[in-house]
């Protein structure tokens, strides 16, 4: 098959030399009658360009963590797509991927002051949200959104507000947080004393403190090196991040802990937001509703596929017990989850857990 694909195509380009050279004169005339068409096409798309920048009477800037095809920001061009149509125009949404308006602080930061006016990510500036990924608390992204329109999680939103203008108003899916690690990890045991890196937070240390690994807090940019070099054994991210980063070329296990759950809250300054028409509300509400469902079917496709490029690469996938997971970070689930919401509140979300 692949022999007469080749040979296919060496007849067509051998076809296309001998037509060229029988018909030059009637080429050159068809190049300058592409090129000016061309030409042509070029100016009234500009053109189409000006005239819709021109039409739009507001602009959102719209800022991420995420890259480019990973769920959270396939799901903010869906957004873009849907508000600018719906607007007809009126709205454009520039988007603003990779940090490339800042670090999470910043943005929110941006966004409090309109500088910026909708941002999404897993930090959204309120201890009492970030901590909802306690380890092995809420399990599904439809728990975090069925706490979000509690009283006590609509009181959060309340706080984002008072706190920092910023609307949380949706949240866009990230795939479950797992390790990936040159030790072959089959159960808890096979976690004591390994290196792994984590991000600067207490949960992440005191998680896997009662792992029994040794959790090392380093910069992303450093995490790579560090495990070609052994100073870490591995590190722990959602799938999407592990084959952006390229840690399936490092490490040979892939380790299905599953140990948080975290979604990106999308915010939005809380003052542009209400100087919108009602009739645009709607639309970015709804937008942000679509957004979110397209994303979750997106990312559902997209584990599947970085799972194969992970496998491809010479990964083993690991599945141990999470039993013994759970039972070992109970512990800091109730001392944190306690610390952060006190016994009535953590109360409220255990049992959204246990539904």
């Amino acid at each position: 098959m692949k022999l007469k694909h080749v040979l296919a195509m060496i007849l067509a380009a051998a076809t296309a030399f001998t037509m060229t050279g029988c018909q030059s004169n009637s080429s050159d005339a068809a190049a300058t009658t592409a090129a000016a068409n061309a030409d042509a096409a070029s100016k009234t798309e500009a053109a189409a360009k000006t005239e819709a920048a021109a039409k739009a009477s507001i602009t959102i800037k719209y800022a991420t963590w995420a890259n480019d095809g990973e769920a959270a920001y396939e799901g903010m061009k869906k957004f873009k797509e849907i508000v600018e149509e719906g607007s007809n125009g009126e709205i454009a949404v520039d988007l603003y991927p990779s940090n490339q308006a800042g670090s999470t602080n910043e943005q929110v930061e941006q966004v409090s002051m309109n500088q910026l006016q909708m941002m999404c990510s897993g930090d959204p500036g309120i201890v009492e949200l970030e901590y909802l990924c306690l380890p092995y608390l809420l399990t599904s992204l439809d728990q975090y959104t069925e706490f979000m329109a509690t009283d006590l999680g609509q009181t959060y939103v309340q706080k984002s507000i008072n706190e920092r203008n910023c609307k949380i108003i949706d949240t866009l899916p990230r795939s479950p947080r797992i390790i990936s690690s040159n030790i072959e990890i089959n159960s808890l045991a096979d976690m004591k004393n390994m290196k792994i890196r984590v991000p600067e937070r207490d949960y992440y240390v005191e998680t896997f403190k009662a792992l029994g690994a040794n959790p090392t807090p380093m910069d992303m940019g450093e995490v790579y090196s560090a495990m070609q070099t052994g100073v870490v054994d591995g590190q722990e991210n959602p799938i999407e991040t592990i084959v952006s980063y390229g840690f399936q070329n490092v490490n040979d296990y892939l380790v299905m802990s599953n140990h948080i759950i975290k979604p990106a809250f999308v915010m939005i300054n809380n003052d542009f937001f209400n100087g919108l028409s009602e009739e645009h509300q709607k639309l970015i509400l709804d937008a942000c509703t679509e957004a979110r469902e397209y994303a979750t079917e997106y990312m559902d496709s997209a584990m599947e596929k970085d799972l194969k490029t992970c496998v491809d690469a010479g990964m083993t996938v690991c599945e141990p017990d999470l039993e013994e997971f759970k039972e070992a970070t109970q512990g800091v689930r109730d001392e944190l989850g306690v610390k952060t919401w006190g016994e009535d509140g953590y109360a409220v979300i255990k049992s959204i857990a246990e539904e």
